[in-house]
């Protein structure tokens, strides 16, 4: 019970709350050989290191890395709150499959909280400073001033600007390849109307007062992402996945969402995938907290890498000739690909109702309702869709070209016109090495014809995107149509209107004469005057009725202008 403990009781984070796992070579299947395969560390096993829990604050020499008072300050309440974390580092790594279970390829940490203080103590706690600690030092401050640099405020809480930073001083430096980095990318998830169902855990005791909105990276719905210094409360109903419920109206696929879904998705969010990068075995990941879905089918971030994104990069390693290594430049990919591809077809074959399945659903729809009957309100529907198709295409443009950015950075060398023969040459060991598998691997749930993981992710990317605009352009095309078929329907209207203005305004005034001298009165009942009398006041009051009608149709205006002015200057 780590809650009865005080030493974890106050402490921001703790091993039950974090994700941990290993990546390792194994044999759980003779008839396969050796493979990669990705398994959860449970926090009771971590119970013999977090013996050694305070040996980092108290090794670190913090008086001879900076004569600062303040940064020692700083950099002493760092390893008191995070230093334990430093028991979850490992200074050697798996070569060969008959290795002892404590070493391992890679370690992968998921922190289902975003707050940018974290950055700085998963760092600290994770370095190595036992090699350089000046350079760790430089790395936190480099962190600091990536994270003042690339941090946005906004009505709805902070967020990052898609970017990634090497931390190192050594940008250059071929063999600091993967010495720290940070990254940052906006990603689409799903999620119910109104609040959301309980969490199954939470991270940070912070979390959920009012107080911490300011230094927290909330999770922001598809709205408030692109009107960031507006409020969107009373458009959120307006969603088309929550005006859009297909569901309703087909049984079977009524079904099949709630056993994949649990819940009805019907809203969209933006959140943030955070990627710390420490060196080339032990990377940190960070997103919001999304632990009312399901682990299985992969509906949470951290399951949706290790059941997913990751086996499809094994499953492609294993079916190529080449021999790779698997570092934490792999593992961003991994990551990006299980963040990037959330609601994307392409990513995942099994995924039922993707997000361009949902928007072309709610297209033939809107297309449906042209055919019957064109309106105003039917082009409002229609630009709704156009609106949030151009927040989505702009998400992924962004996400492209980050993408394509930290491939040629990982790898310049790369060639990206190659596309089946492409292979990366990730940084390897001599003996460091995953063998070749000549059969077919098992539980492939994520397909991938590419052996490059960065052009794989990529590719799927452009699928997707070229899908999108597809939709874009035919909801514009659907506005075009629309808009015509409603000025053909008022030209019938006008009309109509036309006739009925001109019946009115010859027939109203002869109406209000006849009946005025009609009127059973003495001195009307009993005139001495002939019919003649009504039709020269009757037709002199219609021909001044409509005079006067025609000259506020084509004048009015110009006189209300004019008098306006004269009541501004007056």
């Amino acid at each position: 019970d780590w809650h009865a403990d005080s030493y974890w009781r106050n402490r921001r984070l703790s091993p039950a709350q974090l994700q941990i796992h290993d990546i390792r070579l194994e044999t759980w299947r003779h008839d396969v050989g050796a493979m990669l395969e990705m398994g959860e560390v449970l926090s009771s096993t971590l119970l013999p290191d977090l013996e050694q829990r305070d040996i980092l604050a108290t090794t670190i020499p913090f008086e001879e890395l900076t004569k600062n008072r303040n940064e020692q300050n700083r950099l002493r309440s760092l390893a008191a709150e995070f230093g334990w974390m430093g028991c979850l580092r490992s200074n050697k790594f798996q070569e060969t499959v008959f290795d002892s279970q404590d070493l391992r390829k890679c370690r992968w940490i998921h922190i289902s909280s975003k707050f940018s203080d974290y950055l700085s103590g998963c760092l600290l706690a994770l370095s190595d400073w036992s090699k350089d600690p000046s350079k760790i030092v430089a790395a936190l401050h480099q962190l600091e001033h990536c994270i003042h640099q690339q941090e946005r405020f906004s009505k709805h809480g902070r967020y990052f600007a898609p970017f990634f930073q090497r931390l190192s001083d050594e940008y250059g430096d071929e063999k600091d390849e993967d010495g720290p980095m940070l990254l940052s990318v906006p990603f689409l998830d799903w999620t119910v109307e109104g609040e959301p169902p309980p969490l199954r855990f939470q991270v940070d005791p912070r979390e959920g007062y009012q107080s911490s909105r300011s230094s927290s990276h909330l999770l922001r719905s598809i709205l408030q992402h692109f009107y960031r210094l507006e409020d969107t409360t009373d458009r959120e109903s307006q969603q088309v996945f929550t005006k859009h419920k297909p569901w309703l109206t087909d049984r079977n696929l009524d079904l099949k969402v709630r056993r994949w879904y649990g819940h009805y998705p019907t809203s969209l969010n933006v959140d943030e995938l955070w990627i710390l990068v420490i060196d080339a075995r032990h990377v940190v990941t960070f997103s919001s907290n999304q632990s009312w879905k399901s682990r299985w089918p992969p509906l949470q971030l951290s399951s949706r890498i290790m059941e997913v994104s990751f086996r499809g990069i094994r499953n492609a390693y294993l079916n190529t000739s080449n021999e790779q290594d698997y570092t934490s430049s792999t593992h961003i990919i991994a990551s990006l690909s299980g963040a990037l591809g959330m609601l994307h077809r392409s990513f995942w074959t099994d995924i039922t109702l993707c997000l361009s399945d949902r928007y072309a659903s709610y297209l033939g729809h809107l297309q449906y309702r042209l055919h019957r009957s064109p309106s105003t309100k039917l082009v409002m529907d229609l630009l709704q869709v156009q609106e949030e198709l151009n927040i989505i295409i702009s998400i992924m443009e962004q996400q492209m070209e980050l993408v394509t950015s930290l491939q040629s950075t990982l790898n310049p060398r790369s060639n990206r016109g190659l596309s089946h023969a492409s292979s990366r040459p990730f940084p390897k060991s001599n003996a460091s090495t995953i063998p070749h598998a000549d059969i077919a691997t098992y539980r492939q749930v994520s397909f991938s014809h590419l052996s490059d993981p960065a052009a794989q992710l990529l590719d799927n990317l452009q699928r997707e995107y070229a899908d999108l605009v597809d939709l874009r352009e035919n909801s514009n095309a659907l506005i075009n149509r629309t808009i015509q078929l409603v000025n053909i329907r008022l030209e019938d209207h006008g009309k109509a209107i036309l006739v009925f203005t001109i019946v009115t305004i010859i027939f109203l005034p002869l109406s209000f004469i006849s009946s005025f001298f009609g009127m059973n009165f003495s001195d009307i009942r009993d005139m001495d005057r002939t019919q003649g009398l009504f039709w020269i006041v009757a037709c002199s009051l219609t021909v001044a009725t409509l005079a006067f009608s025609l000259f506020l149709a084509f004048y009015g205006g110009a006189i209300m202008d004019a008098l306006v002015t004269w009541k501004d200057h007056r």
